[in-house]
C-alpha cells in the first residue's frame, strides 16, 4: 500500500482580510451612505414639487375642502427600512394628504358621476327645476382626465444628478476607508 502524504497550506494574514472586508461592508451599509439616499429623495422630492399641479382654486375631495397646492405639500422624502446590506429612500405623497394624487399622475378613465342620493329623488321630485337652468343633475359623465406623471416626470429629469451625487458620496465614502486601513 502507498503511503499518503498530506500536504499543509498555511495561509497568514486572514484575519486581516476579514476585518477589512468588514468595514467594506459596514461602509457600504453605513450612515454616509444612507444619508446620500436621503438626500438624492429630497432632490427629486423637490423636483416632483415644482412638477406638480396647482389647482386655482379650493376643491372638495372625500368630504374635506382641498386647498390649492396640497399636492405639492404632500409630496415627501424618508428613509426606508434596511435589510442586511440593502439601503433604500423614498420620495412620496401620503393617500390622507393627498387622497388625488395617484388620480393625477396616472390620469382617470371616462366614467359616469352619480349624484347623492336625495339629489336623485329631489331631480324627480322637482322635474321642472330641470328645465329652469339645470341647478339639479342626477348623473353626469365626465370625459375622464389626462395623466399628469409629475413624480416619474420628475425621476427621469434628476437621474443624471442623483447617479452623480451617490456615484461622488460612494467614492468619497470608499477612499476615506482606504486612507484609514
Amino acid at each position: 500500500m502507498p503511503s499518503q502524504r498530506s500536504l499543509g497550506i498555511k495561509v497568514e494574514g486572514m484575519d486581516e482580510l476579514v476585518g477589512q472586508m468588514k468595514r467594506v461592508m459596514e461602509t457600504a451599509a453605513g450612515q454616509e451612505l444612507e444619508n446620500a439616499l436621503l438626500e438624492a429623495a429630497r432632490e427629486i422630492r423637490g423636483e416632483a414639487a415644482r412638477r406638480a399641479p396647482i389647482a386655482a382654486y379650493t376643491t372638495k375631495r372625500f368630504g374635506a375642502d382641498r386647498p390649492p397646492g396640497d399636492l405639492k405639500a404632500a409630496i415627501k422624502a424618508a428613509k426606508g427600512k434596511k435589510y442586511k446590506t440593502f439601503m433604500q429612500a423614498f420620495t412620496f405623497t401620503f393617500q390622507r394628504e393627498a387622497p388625488h394624487a395617484a388620480m393625477v399622475h396616472s390620469g382617470t378613465k371616462p366614467h359616469w358621476i352619480r349624484g347623492k342620493k336625495f339629489l336623485r329623488i329631489a331631480g324627480r321630485a322637482f322635474a321642472w327645476l330641470s328645465r329652469v337652468g339645470d341647478q339639479v343633475r342626477t348623473k353626469v359623465f365626465h370625459p375622464g382626465s389626462r395623466p399628469n406623471p409629475f413624480l416619474g416626470n420628475a425621476v427621469k429629469a434628476k437621474r443624471r444628478a442623483v447617479k452623480a451625487l451617490l456615484e461622488a458620496r460612494v467614492k468619497a465614502a470608499f477612499d476615506a476607508l482606504g486612507r484609514a486601513a
